[in-house]
């Protein structure tokens, strides 16, 4: 059932564009969730973005805001051999080259962060806070370690899903690997389980 979402979520995702004023509003959403995010927890000093790809939203739009207080940005590596992600720094104007999964990625020898928040791609959500994303369950494995990592540290550890509107769907079917998220943002709404 998952794949067969995954292939109309695909195609679907391909067509959608914005225009500008829901562009712009997606922007405020996006420094809003922000804001929410950091009244949480105003310690953050490490936060995880993904390149786009395949008309993913862009969570670039979030460094000029994470530049402004002095947040480290970091990008995900993937290593397919141990079926595994880390997270590691990156700069924005900083080279990235192309993995063997079509992702772009900083160099290896870039030094490995445990970012306190991560924002994560996807091909549609539901109401729920589920996402469906590619199937190789890299981000599940990658937020349950880092749940886990700063539960021990005691400080929040929260994720954000970027999507289109159009993008959400009725219900994902939800496995027990499955990690819900703490946000979406989309060009109409902010969804949360986070008050």
């Amino acid at each position: 059932m998952k794949n067969n979402l995954r292939i109309i979520a695909k195609r679907k995702r391909k067509l959608i564009s914005l225009n500008s004023e829901d562009k712009n509003t997606f922007l405020k959403n996006i420094n809003s969730c922000l804001d929410r995010v950091f009244s949480i927890e105003n310690t953050i000093k490490e936060v995880g973005l993904y390149y786009p790809i395949f008309n993913e939203i862009s969570p670039l739009v979030f460094i000029k805001y994470f530049k402004d207080n002095n947040i480290t940005t970091a990008l995900p590596v993937v290593d397919i051999n141990s079926n595994s992600m880390v997270f590691k720094k990156w700069f924005k104007k900083e080279k990235l080259q192309k993995s063997n999964i079509g992702t772009y990625e900083p160099l290896l020898t870039n030094k490995t962060i445990f970012p306190q928040i991560v924002v994560v791609p996807m091909l549609t959500f539901d109401r729920k806070l589920n996402r469906l994303g590619y199937g190789a369950g890299y981000y599940d494995k990658l937020i349950s370690t880092l749940k886990r990592y700063f539960d021990k540290k005691q400080k929040n550890f929260i994720t954000i899903g970027l999507a289109y509107s159009e993008q959400e769907t009725k219900s994902i079917p939800y496995e027990s690997h499955d990690q819900k998220l703490d946000f979406i943002v989309t060009e109409k709404e902010i969804l949360s389980k986070v008050n």
